[in-house]
């Protein structure tokens, strides 16, 4: 592509990226603030909608307990309980207790009252006369009426064979005696009117109260169909809010419809309060928003084209001239320096290109200088290791061989101390000795190249084992290997890896009676994690940063042998391999050492 038409499409992609970016901010704010709207006016329905069922609820306590204290019912119940069932008596008692309570009956208050035997939970009467004599001593409303004023929630009555809702209240005598339980169904269309109540602002919004078994106990604005306690509902709202919690959720309504969702717990009734309003409605003003800052973005864009390609024709030629020269220079003619041929930006470019080109040339004459002497600094490094590996450990086998020499031959000759002190001598220079092999080897691995090929871990642990069968020698240790995951890594690094992590667990389990170890892989997302977990003394997770480090050491060396490397080694092989390595453990209670060989080849 040429370099007008590269400018001009530069400057276009630009302009209308910014365009877009200014777009999706305001869109964005714009449907935040929308959201934010929403929830506070579902949350304020909410509200206003758990206060007026409560409200209602205990008008409706106030009502059944103010019938129960009428001295008419109290004085009918009486009569009823004592006279024979069918005797003139009973039936003027009846007739006046009906006289009584009708007007209460079908005006906004109850849809059918009876009074029940507080001792058998028979029905003595009732505005129904088809359930004068049935038993209730199993209904809740009549358990609970008998001790105080009692709204039982919505349940399905086998009698009615539909939902009932009911209230009751004790009916006793001057004297306290408990002489029946009056019992009142609600009008259940009372209580869908206040879940229902609407403002009119919005189409699509709704609200219903679901009962711990996932049952619809109102019915919802939107379900033609009868819903009450005859269709489950299991959306995320609901599920949330039946583990007694309340919020706003976005989800998919029992339509299949995306919307904003407010759930609120009512802990006295156990129900669950779900007022929503569709998503579309909640964001349509910012959909709107949107469209006309479309529209106003490719009218921006058609504006951008012009101005580019009127740019684009008067900075090319000179641009290109540079850009002739910038490809020499890149193609390492680092003498090269443009000529200063104008005193605009244009020309103030071309003497930065020139300074740079300068720069980079020194740079690039202090990187050749600083490459030859780290090869330099390498080469004295690999001559002190030469040293350390051969000339510091003559010495020390010397101190080692002649302590040894003199406890053998003239052993019998020293007193006590002096034979410890020569045994802490040996111990020492053996100590040192090992340390030495050990930063060797740890240097060593900085150089060595990766051997990678497709390796079993399970394999390579087992061998690793049979390297220590030392350490186990006379101890009860348990050790379990599982079959892991293959990986793509150098076999002889992953082997070490293994002997520093088994070694490191049969050193830290040796006060165990009986000592675990378990060698295992897990997965974590995707990635195979593979592990050495052990029963032993552990460590405490607040240093757990020192546990890689060399010479970093959490116990006392009096108490565990070793050099302080071994994890130091294992981290320095599993970053060789481009994986991490970590631990977890607790004073007393084990270790369990991570690591992973990812398949990209590490640094």
């Amino acid at each position: 592509m040429k370099l007008t038409a590269r400018f001009t499409l530069t400057f276009v992609l630009y302009a209308a990226g910014l365009l877009a970016s200014v777009a999706v901010l305001a869109f964005a704010s714009g449907r935040e603030s929308l959201r934010s709207a929403t929830i506070s006016e579902l949350l304020s329905t909410a509200i206003e909608k758990q206060g007026a069922l409560y409200a209602w609820v205990e008008g409706k306590q106030q009502d059944i307990a103010i019938v129960a204290e009428d001295p008419i019912v109290v004085s009918t119940t009486r009569i009823l309980r004592r006279a024979p069932s069918g005797s003139p008596e009973a039936q003027a008692a009846r007739d006046q207790w009906l006289m009584e309570i009708q007007p209460r009956v079908g005006h906004g208050e109850f849809t059918g009252l009876m009074v029940i035997d507080p001792n058998t939970g028979q029905v003595l009467v009732a505005t129904d006369p088809a359930e004068e004599g049935e038993f209730k001593e199993n209904q809740p409303f009549f358990l609970d009426g008998r001790i105080g004023p009692y709204v039982q929630d919505l349940y399905y009555s086998v009698a009615l064979q539909a939902p009932a809702m009911a209230a009751a209240a004790p009916l006793r005598g001057a004297d306290g005696t408990l002489l029946g339980v009056l019992a009142g169904r609600l009008d259940l269309a009372e209580m869908n009117a206040i879940i229902n109540r609407r403002t009119g602002v919005r189409r699509t919004d709704d609200a219903f109260l679901v009962n711990r078994s996932h049952l619809f106990v109102t019915q919802p604005r939107l379900i033609g169909d009868p819903a009450v306690l005859q269709r489950v509902v299991y959306t995320e709202a609901v599920n949330r809010c039946l583990t007694e919690s309340s919020g706003v959720i976005d989800q998919q309504d029992y339509r299949g419809i995306p919307v904003i969702a407010s759930y609120q717990w009512l802990p006295e009734r156990e129900l669950c309060l779900i007022v929503k309003l569709d998503q579309a409605e909640a964001y349509g003003p910012a959909r709107a928003f949107g469209g006309r800052v479309a529209a106003i973005s490719v009218l921006a864009v058609l504006a951008a084209v012009l101005v580019a390609t009127v740019l684009a024709r008067g900075l090319t030629r000179p641009i290109l001239a540079l850009q002739a020269g910038a490809a020499r220079f890149a193609e390492g003619d680092l003498a090269l320096r443009l000529p200063e041929t104008s005193k605009d930006e244009l020309g103030a470019l071309e003497h930065e290109f020139n300074a740079m080109a300068e720069s980079l040339a020194e740079k690039d004459a202090r990187l050749r200088a600083d490459a030859a002497e780290l090869e330099a600094a390498n080469q004295e490094l690999e001559a002190f290791s030469y040293s350390v590996s051969h000339d510091l450990r003559a010495p020390l086998r010397a101190v080692d061989g002649f302590s040894r020499i003199l406890l053998e031959e003239h052993g019998a000759a020293l007193d006590g101390d002096a034979h410890r002190y020569l045994e802490m001598v040996r111990e020492s220079t053996q100590q040192m000795g090992h340390l030495i092999d050990d930063l060797l080897a740890f240097s060593r691995l900085g150089r060595q190249e990766l051997a990678r090929r497709s390796i079993q871990p399970a394999t390579l642990a087992r061998q690793a084992l049979g390297l220590l069968d030392g350490d186990r020698a006379g101890r009860s240790v348990e050790i379990e290997i599982d079959d892991m995951p293959p990986a793509n890594a150098d076999p002889n690094l992953v082997r070490q890896i293994y002997v520093n992590l088994l070694s490191n667990a049969l050193k830290f389990t040796q006060k165990r009676e009986r000592a675990r170890i378990h060698v295992g892989a897990k997965t974590d997302n995707d990635e195979p994690v593979y592990f050495v977990a052990d029963n032993g003394v552990g460590f405490n997770m607040e240093y757990v940063g020192k546990l890689f480090g060399v010479f970093q050491r959490l116990h006392r060396s009096e108490d565990y042998e070793g050099t302080g490397v071994g994890l130091a080694i294992v981290q320095r092989i599993v970053h060789r391999h481009g994986g991490r390595a970590w631990a977890e453990g607790a004073v007393d209670r084990g270790a369990t050492l991570y690591f992973t060989l990812p398949e990209r080849s590490g640094p």
